[in-house]
């Protein structure tokens, strides 16, 4: 379930959210919610900014007249056929949680149940995420790897499953306004390593890739540019 605060503007305009009628307080909770990871968000965006040399404003303008976060509820119940993949592959038996993939946005605030299931790929291979009690878990996104030059590189991460227990996840998915550009900071390098990139053009390429029968979903190695 996705959360969205109302906007005005973008392909989502006339859209609201649709706020269940036999409980009233969820939508109060899920709202603070959104308010309290939202907070977080621009606190981690500005201590990025000034790991990066620039000025807070010169990240806060992409979120710009309105930004385009969300917050989503995942459900993962118990799977008779779970599959554990090796490497950088998709399984042709079994089922995931959800596939390798990297978040397309700049941060992804989450928040995860004690239930294992979240795993990071690196040095080639998978390794589980531990749960820490009352922590929230920090993630950074493609738009954060073109902006910093790959300096904050996105992670490849999933999500498996099990037979007998069910897991709950609360992420909030940061992210700028559909009219910004992104690209590599000046600061950053003076050989940047992506092309400008329309944030809006993007997620609607990496949604449309959500879903075979429309089209192959983009990734962000094809904005590179290579480096002499």
């Amino acid at each position: 379930m996705d959360i969205g605060l109302g906007k005005s503007a973008g392909p989502f305009i006339n859209h609201r959210p649709q706020w269940p009628s036999h409980n009233n307080s969820f939508k109060h909770v899920a709202e603070a919610a959104y308010r309290c990871f939202e907070e977080v968000a621009f606190a981690l965006l500005d201590a990025c900014a000034s790991n990066l040399g620039v000025s807070e404003q010169e990240l806060r303008r992409a979120f710009s007249p309105e930004h385009t976060s969300y917050l989503r509820l995942n459900h993962y119940p118990p799977c008779a056929k779970p599959a554990l993949p090796d490497g950088l592959s998709i399984t042709e038996s079994g089922n995931l949680g959800i596939n390798y993939h990297s978040d397309a946005g700049v941060i992804t605030v989450l928040y995860i149940s004690d239930q294992p299931g979240l795993e990071v790929y690196k040095n080639g291979k998978w390794n589980p995420v531990n749960h820490v009690p009352d922590c929230l878990l920090i993630n950074l996104g493609d738009m954060m790897q073109v902006w910093s030059n790959d300096r904050y590189p996105a992670p490849v991460h999933r999500v498996v499953v099990n037979t007998h227990a069910e897991r709950f996840s609360v992420p909030f998915f940061f992210n700028p306004s559909y009219q910004a550009d992104i690209a590599p900071l000046v600061d950053t390098s003076d050989k940047p390593g992506y092309q400008s990139i329309n944030w809006g053009d993007y997620r609607f390429l990496r949604a449309e890739g959500d879903y075979d029968s429309y089209g192959e979903e983009v990734q962000i190695d094809q904005y590179g540019i290579s480096k002499p």
